[in-house]
């Protein structure tokens, strides 16, 4: 019994201190006209200015940041937008930088790399090219006999302007492609000029 007397006695002491020490705290804050407060429960207005605890000394326990304004807050957002945008980068430059080292492990390596895939896309634009001149003809032909038709004052056949326009659907077809593939070569050297010097940076570097 005694031992449960004094946990309660002890317990009952505790409460008691934390609230005297809650009741001793003050809060001061200077408002918008410089005039001081103290208080012991501040407004909600008081959210607004920097707020000090004080203890029953008068002496500075805490400190309470104020409430950040709207523009505040929309800068702190898109401070925090931008350093993650930034740490994004960070990341996806290590990472390109590990796959650079690991493809190439020389100069050398990445210039013949460069070199067949160029050849690669240089086949493909000669191939392209070759398959509008002969579709060019092959129009040109066409169109050639529908005006010896037309000069005969002749019917011209259904299937020749089918043939005609067919033959120019086609022909649009491949300069798109040889356009695609002409973009493709500009962009495979851009790459490679930056992965070169990219890889000559890692390589003074130590890497």
């Amino acid at each position: 019994m005694n031992i449960v007397r004094n946990m309660l006695i002890v317990g009952s002491l505790a409460a008691l201190m934390a609230a005297t020490a809650a009741q001793a705290q003050m809060y001061r804050w200077t408002d918008e006209h410089g005039v001081v407060h103290y208080t012991d429960s501040p407004p909600p207005e008081a959210a607004r200015q920097e707020r000090r605890v004080l203890d029953d000394r008068g002496i500075t326990v805490r400190t309470l940041e104020r409430a950040r304004t709207e523009e505040e807050l929309e800068q702190q957002r898109q401070e925090q937008a931008r350093a993650e945008a930034e740490r994004q980068a960070r990341e996806e430059q290590e990472r390109r930088d590990r796959v650079l080292l690991q493809s190439f492990g020389t100069e050398r390596e990445l210039l013949n790399a460069r070199d067949d895939r160029l050849a690669m896309v240089d086949s493909q634009i000669s191939i392209t090219r070759e398959k509008i001149r002969t579709l060019e003809q092959q129009q040109t032909n066409l169109e050639e006999r529908r005006r010896r038709l037309a000069a005969q004052e002749r019917e011209i056949p259904e299937g020749l302007e089918q043939d005609i326009a067919s033959t120019q659907r086609q022909i649009l077809v491949q300069q798109r492609h040889l356009e695609e593939r002409q973009l493709e070569r500009e962009r495979l050297v851009e790459q490679f000029d930056a992965d070169l010097k990219r890889l000559r940076e890692l390589k003074a570097a130590g890497r």
